[in-house]
């Protein structure tokens, strides 16, 4: 059943012994080759490595993985391939995790809020930077004891759900009944999946961990797929009756068949769970109210941050050069600093490979993997204060981390220095930031409600030379070429959600359409 043995070498590492097995391949506990550590190593079946469609998207989202960096997700240090084998190898965690936990029946409420937080904090980084999981369940949630009375939750399988799901089909061998019964809806029926299609996923975690059964039981992967497609969401009050009531509304949005009904944010659907179980007050269940979008836990504020002393619009068909552009003005409040931003949000949107549990093709038993880190409950988005001025900023920050400085006091990519405004009463647009770097380059990164409202704006604009081109993190944008009073500018819209939904217009004195993609598009971190 295993290829490997104790005492193997495999692509450098000692395999000290075997820590689960599954449809993919098998993770062993495995000694690094230069470091005195155990890691765990991930071989993944040749059959998968055989087919070039999911070896190519293995090794794209292996590689990216490496970038990734939350106290409550597993981290890869490597991967590669030896001998034609697709391996990864990864933080070793000495510990359990929930699936075996929930063997022994329910979890005190109090241990799953825990649980489902940290977990809630991890999905939510990965959703600020446009990252999906696609296989929240308890198997991929490892617990490990730290100082006594503590517990560190890590989520791990990230990636390989992507690449094996765009390789092969939800309905060919090797899909098992363990991952549908955490499955959205919008992953069954081919609808487009976002972040809230993760939150349904850790709803349904978060009910078994309570009741100690997935809210659908069905036993055939037909059954489950009709119930999560079409049976009402069950009253967890009635498998666990000391809960109280007010925690049936809350799943009652988290578990809704449409997204649009469901939480803004996994930390908020959490939250609304301990609120319910603190004080049995009911959370709203009018999706109209939250008004935020999915990678951030905070609302969009108009009047939290102060406006730009000429603030810039989107209305009409006035170019962004001229009466449109609103150039940062001397002495802003954005001054250079000392210190870089931390490889963060584009980290996570190169999302990580760590291992193989998938939305289809999946791993039937859990393997415990990682190394001890301190325990953290650490949201995603940074958390928003009163005294952060860009608070209502930070969701585009977290969507270009090396783009944008980190706050006012920072500079971003090639000493990009920034201004943050808020929308003009007849604007499109929410909020943004308005830059300049040290050769005088001109970006400003607007934020809209949604891909469709971007969309709206472009529209209105007179008709432009339009190019298709990858960004340099491989994103597929679509510049926009126009000419104002002042010059060419470029509008880049992004074909993919969530940056979809922001708009970025260049103008950089002197230089040509081709000079500013060549020059700064290409090379941008976008």
């Amino acid at each position: 059943m295993h290829e490997l043995r104790a005492g193997d070498i495999f692509a450098g590492y000692r395999i000290e012994r075997v820590l689960g097995s599954g449809g993919m391949g098998s993770v062993y506990a495995a000694g690094h080759p230069r470091l005195p550590r155990l890691v765990a190593l991930k071989l993944l079946h040749s059959s998968f490595a055989a087919d070039p469609v999911f070896r190519a998207r293995f090794e794209r989202e292996a590689e990216l993985a490496g970038r990734l960096d939350h106290p409550n997700i597993v981290a890869v240090h490597d991967q590669g391939s030896d001998g034609g084998r697709l391996w990864i190898a990864m933080q070793y965690v000495a510990g359990s995790d929930a699936e075996t936990v929930l063997r022994a029946g329910p979890v005190a409420p109090e241990h799953a809020l825990h649980i489902a937080r940290s977990t809630a904090a991890a999905l939510d980084y990965a959703h600020a930077a446009g990252l999906l999981h696609r296989d929240v369940k308890p198997a991929n949630i490892l617990l490990r004891e730290g100082v006594p009375g503590t517990q560190q939750v890590l989520l791990t399988d990230f990636g390989i759900a992507k690449a094996v799901d765009e390789a092969t089909a939800l309905t060919q061998t090797g899909a098992v009944v363990a991952t549908l019964r955490y499955a959205a809806p919008e992953h069954l029926d081919g609808r487009a999946a976002g972040p809230r299609a993760d939150q349904y996923s850790l709803a349904c975690t978060l009910f078994h961990l309570l009741t100690g059964q997935p809210p659908y039981t069905a036993t055939t992967a037909g059954a489950l797929i009709g119930a999560h497609l079409m049976q009402p969401v069950p009253r967890v009050t009635e498998r666990a009756p000391g809960l109280p009531p007010a925690m049936d509304s809350v799943f009652a949005r988290a578990l809704a068949k449409d997204p649009g009904q469901r939480f803004a944010t996994c930390t908020e659907m959490v939250d609304a769970a301990q609120a319910a179980l603190s004080r049995g007050v009911a959370p709203s269940t009018d999706p109209s109210a939250q008004k935020r979008p999915y990678f951030s836990g905070t609302p969009l504020d108009e009047n939290s941050a102060p406006h730009l002393p000429t603030p810039f619009r989107d209305t009409g068909t006035t170019p962004f050069v001229g009466a449109q552009h609103s150039p940062l003005p001397t002495g802003s409040s954005a001054s250079p600093g000392t210190s870089r931003r931390a490889l963060v949000g584009w980290s996570a949107a190169a999302f990580a490979v760590i291992a193989a549990v998938v939305a289809g093709v999946l791993w039937s038993s859990r393997d415990t993997t990682g190394t001890t880190t301190p325990p953290s409950t650490t949201t995603a988005a940074p958390t928003t204060t009163t005294t952060d001025s860009w608070a209502a900023g930070r969701p585009i920050i977290a969507l270009f981390p090396d783009l944008l400085p980190a706050g006012p006091d920072n500079t971003g990519y090639r000493d990009l220095r920034c201004s943050f405004a808020t929308k003009n009463p007849d604007a499109l647009w929410d909020n943004g930031f308005n830059c300049t770097d040290r050769e005088k380059l001109e970006v400003q990164v607007l934020a809209y409600p949604d891909a469709a409202t971007a969309d709206r704006y472009v529209a209105s604009l007179p008709s432009g030379a339009n190019e298709q081109v990858r960004s340099r993190y491989g994103r597929p944008v679509t510049v926009r070429k126009f000419n104002g009073s002042d010059g060419p500018w470029l509008l880049v819209q992004f074909d993919a959600a969530p940056h979809s939904s922001v708009l970025l217009q260049v103008y950089w004195p002197g230089h040509t359409h081709q000079e500013m993609i060549d020059q700064w598009l290409a090379t941008a971190p976008l």
